[in-house]
C-alpha cells in the first residue's frame, strides 16, 4: 500500500482549478442528478466566461468556495479583493435553466490562509436561499458524505445541472480530507469549490470543499486514467473564520465591519465621521453631498436598504415625504430618490428607526407616528419599503422621547433602545423575528438618562453586538459597549471634540 503522503502528492500532480465555459469544453460531478430543489444552497460560477467552478451559499451574501478558481497563475497567490475578471453566481436550483434561480456578481474575495478555500462575496443578497450550516464536528475515517457539482459529467460537457455523489472519508489531516467514490461518484472538472457535506436529520451540514481529483471516467480524461479519489478542504474548522468575515454590520458606511456615525451639524451640513473599533470614532469626518441643505430634514435613520452590503440613509422632510440616499462604501451618500409608499403622509412620524425587524436579511422601517402608534414598514432590499403594520403597544408609544435601533442580544434580530420621557430611563425592546418588538426591559443607568440629547446605536466596537453612542447636555459623547445580553455597560468618552452644536445623529 502507498503511504498516504505518496497518494496525495500524485492527486495534487493532477490537479484541474476549473472547467472551461461554452466552446473551450467546461462543467459535473459524475453521480446522480439532484432534485431540483435539494440543494439550492449549492451555487455555480462563472470566472471571466471562460472557467467554471462550483460553490456553496454559507450566508445570503457569501458563497464559499476553492480559491484556485480565481487563481491566474498556476502555481500562484490570490490576494483579498476584487476578481480579476467578472464572476457571476447562479444559484437557486439543480437545474439552472429552470425556475428560481438568482444571480449575483462577486464583488470581494477573502482568502483562508492555510488551505485551498475562498468566500466570495456577492452584490447582493439573496432572497429565499437557506445558507448550509458550516459544521463543527470533524468528518470520521470511513464516514460516507455526498458532494455536489455543475462540473462535467462521464458524457455531457456543460450539463447545467447539479450532480451529487457519495464518497467515504480515508483521511481527515489538518487542513484535508481523502474521499474515495463510491460506485461511480467522481470529482469532474467544474466541481471544484462544490461543497462536501454530510446530511444530518435531513439537514445538509458542509464539512468541506471540493479541492481535487484524479477524474477517472469524467469527460475528457484519459480512459486510462480510473481513480475516483479525492481531496476536499476541511471547513468543519473554519466556522468562526467564516463568521467572522460574513458578518454584517448594519450601520457601515466604509466597507470595514464597523459602524460609522451620521451627523446633521450646526450649519446644517451633513458629515459623516467613520467608526475606529478601538476609540469609537476616528476624528475624521467625510462632508456630504447637499451642502447646508440638510435644515429641512426633520427625522432620518441609516441602514442597509439596498442589500449590497452598505449602510443607506432614509429621511422624512419637511412637506411630509420620505427620501433613500444609497451609501457608495466609501463613506459618502449619493443623490435622494423617495421613496414610493406614503407620499407625503411622513411629516406626522415622531421617530424613526432602522433595520432587520423580520430576520429576511433587508432592512426596515420602525416609526411612531402622530397617533402613538408603533408601525413595522417592511423594507424590499430594493429601497422601498410596505405599508406599515400596528405592532405591540397600541397607542402606549407616546411615553418615547428618543428611539433608535440595533442588534443589542446577537440574534441577528434588531432591537429597539428607547428613552421614556416619564422616568428618564433606558429600556430594550426585543426583536421578535416577525417584525414586532417584545415588552421592553429597563437598561443600564435607571433614570439617569435626564440629560442625554441625541443617541444612535450601531456596532462600533466590531463584536457583532450593537452599542449605544449619545450626545450629552454638556457637548461630551459617550459610547455605551453592548453586552450581547439586550443591555449596555459602563460608557467611555468618544475624543475631545465637542458636540453641542451637532442637531442629529444617526
Amino acid at each position: 500500500m502507498r503511504s498516504r503522503t505518496g497518494q496525495l502528492a500524485g492527486i495534487t500532480a493532477s490537479l484541474v482549478v476549473a472547467g472551461a465555459l461554452a466552446s473551450t469544453p467546461a462543467t459535473a460531478l459524475d453521480g446522480s442528478p439532484a432534485a431540483a430543489k435539494a440543494y439550492p444552497f449549492a451555487a455555480q460560477i462563472d470566472i471571466g466566461g471562460q472557467q467554471a467552478c462550483t460553490g456553496a451559499l454559507v450566508d445570503p451574501q457569501w458563497v464559499i468556495t476553492a480559491s484556485t478558481c480565481f487563481v491566474t497563475t498556476p502555481g500562484g497567490g490570490l490576494a483579498d479583493g476584487k476578481p480579476v475578471v467578472k464572476t457571476t453566481v447562479r444559484l437557486g436550483s439543480s437545474d439552472l435553466a429552470g425556475s428560481g434561480v438568482q444571480t449575483r456578481e462577486v464583488v470581494y474575495l477573502k482568502t483562508s490562509e492555510d488551505r485551498n478555500v475562498v468566500l466570495a462575496k456577492l452584490s447582493n443578497r439573496v432572497q429565499g436561499i437557506a445558507p448550509v450550516k458550516v459544521s463543527s464536528t470533524a468528518p470520521a475515517a470511513g464516514e460516507t458524505l455526498k458532494a455536489a457539482g455543475f462540473g462535467r459529467t462521464a458524457d455531457e460537457w456543460v450539463p447545467d445541472y447539479l450532480h451529487t455523489g457519495d464518497f467515504t472519508v480515508d483521511y481527515a489531516d489538518g487542513v484535508a480530507l481523502g474521499l474515495k467514490g463510491v460506485g461511480t461518484s467522481v470529482l469532474c472538472k467544474g466541481d471544484t469549490g462544490g461543497p462536501t457535506f454530510r446530511v444530518k436529520d435531513g439537514i445538509p451540514e458542509l464539512v468541506g470543499v471540493n479541492s481535487r481529483s484524479w477524474q477517472g471516467g469524467c469527460l475528457g480524461t484519459d480512459k486510462a486514467e480510473t481513480r475516483t479519489s479525492a481531496v476536499a478542504s476541511r471547513t468543519d474548522d473554519l466556522g468562526a473564520w467564516v463568521k467572522k468575515t460574513t458578518f454584517r454590520v448594519q450601520d457601515d458606511l466604509t466597507r470595514d465591519g464597523i459602524a460609522d456615525l451620521a451627523a446633521v451639524v450646526g450649519d446644517d451640513t451633513l458629515q459623516v465621521y467613520p467608526g475606529d473599533k478601538a476609540n469609537g470614532l476616528t476624528g475624521n469626518r467625510i462632508a456630504q453631498l447637499g451642502g447646508t441643505g440638510w435644515k429641512g430634514l426633520t427625522r432620518f435613520a441609516k441602514a442597509d436598504f439596498t442589500n449590497d452590503g452598505i449602510a443607506d440613509l432614509v429621511t422624512i422632510w419637511a412637506d411630509g415625504t420620505l427620501h433613500l440616499a444609497a451609501g457608495d462604501g466609501a463613506g459618502k451618500f449619493g443623490q435622494q430618490t423617495q421613496i414610493t409608499y406614503g407620499g407625503t403622509s411622513w411629516g406626522g412620524v415622531k421617530h424613526i428607526a432602522a433595520g432587520d425587524f423580520d430576520g429576511d436579511g433587508n432592512a426596515d422601517l420602525m416609526a411612531i407616528r402622530s397617533n402613538n402608534e408603533l408601525n413595522f414598514y417592511k423594507g424590499d432590499g430594493e429601497g422601498q419599503v410596505a405599508a406599515g403594520q400596528p405592532t405591540m403597544g397600541g397607542a402606549s408609544w407616546d411615553r418615547i422621547q428618543k428611539m433608535t435601533a440595533g442588534d443589542f442580544d446577537g440574534d441577528g434580530i434588531a432591537d429597539l433602545a428607547t428613552v421614556w420621557s416619564t422616568d428618564n430611563s433606558l429600556h430594550i425592546y426585543s426583536g421578535n423575528g416577525d417584525g414586532s418588538v417584545v415588552d421592553s426591559t429597563i437598561g443600564y443607568g435607571g433614570n439617569t438618562w435626564t440629560t442625554v440629547r441625541i443617541m444612535t446605536a450601531g456596532d462600533y466596537t466590531g463584536d457583532g453586538i450593537a452599542d449605544l453612542m449619545t450626545v450629552w447636555n454638556d457637548g461630551s459623547m459617550r459610547l455605551y459597549k453592548g453586552n450581547g445580553q439586550g443591555d449596555i455597560v459602563a460608557s467611555t468618552k468618544v475624543g475631545t471634540l465637542n458636540w453641542a452644536n451637532v442637531r442629529r445623529i444617526m
